[in-house]
């Protein structure tokens, strides 16, 4: 995540107990332009070639990813 141009984070820590005392997850907080800068352009170049999901659109798709999705919510609090 760029910050300032200065400041970026890269890491996998969600901010909820379950992440930081169940799953170990961390984040490096990094102060350095060249860094910062990099994290900013992978962040655009994501952005870029993304696009915002329309109401309804999983119920379209094929079953079976239907199927893994309501398998996944029904792990999700344990997970």
């Amino acid at each position: 995540m760029p910050a300032d141009g200065i400041v970026a984070s890269v890491g996998t820590a969600n901010f909820d107990n379950r992440s930081f005392r169940l799953n170990f997850e961390i984040t490096a907080l990094v102060a350095d332009r060249g860094f910062a800068s990099q994290v900013e352009r992978m962040f655009l170049d994501d952005v870029a070639v993304s696009r915002e999901m329309r109401p309804g659109e999983t119920e379209q798709r094929p079953f079976w990813f239907r199927l893994g999705v309501n398998l996944a919510r029904l792990t999700s609090p344990v997970l």
